[in-house]
């Protein structure tokens, strides 16, 4: 399900850029993270809140649609408590997301904007937690405001929310009213950060 749903976001994107003369540009991301208390079925925890920082490459097909590859990282606390005791560390947080934009002009310079991605949420816990590192599905998406100081130079302010899916399921159930299959995923990290970033258009 993860590789059919990036490989259609590749396809789309790609067979956008086939037929538009499309423009690049180069975006930063500066922001405040949130704290967060997530649980698991052996214990709950907490992700301290922190700066995170990253940079992706956005390709503009038109004035209102685009698609985006970013990543943004964070380092931060967390704490676990678990059934055989309490873990204590610092917490490495990546994301590697693909999505895509739609822009609403309010004028020639400011234009609102939400963003859709998914990709992967990649965990780097110290040895104090006692944990290895996680990579799991992620999703998330933003709603803000781009002002163009210029052609080339563009700044926005930003609220986003990111979630890594914790699990995932799925069933297959028969009966007199017919059959059917159905899949379901969770999660209850949502690390949410308000931010902004300096943005160059290279072309």
């Amino acid at each position: 399900m993860k590789k059919e749903l990036l490989i259609l976001l590749c396809v789309v994107g790609f067979s956008g850029i086939a037929y538009a003369q499309p423009t690049v540009t180069l975006l930063t991301f500066q922001s405040y993270t949130f704290p967060d208390r997530f649980q698991t079925e052996f214990g709950d925890g907490r992700v301290e809140d922190g700066f995170q920082w990253g940079g992706g490459l956005e390709i503009g097909l038109s004035e209102y649609n685009a698609i985006e590859l970013i990543y943004q990282r964070m380092a931060t606390d967390a704490q676990y408590q678990g059934f055989d005791g309490r873990y204590d560390g610092r917490l490495y947080v990546n994301y590697v997301m693909l999505g895509g934009t739609r822009y609403l002009p309010f004028n020639d310079r400011i234009s609102g904007f939400g963003s859709l991605n998914v990709g992967m949420g990649i965990f780097n816990p110290s040895s104090s937690l006692e944990s290895e590192n996680i990579v799991k599905f992620a999703w998330g998406g933003r709603l803000g405001l781009r002002v163009a100081a210029s052609d080339r130079l563009s700044l926005r302010v930003h609220a986003q929310l990111m979630s890594p899916v914790q699990w995932a399921g799925g069933g297959f159930f028969l009966g007199t009213g017919g059959s059917g299959a159905g899949v379901s995923t969770g999660s209850t990290i949502f690390q949410f950060n308000l931010g902004g970033s300096v943005n160059i258009r290279l072309r």
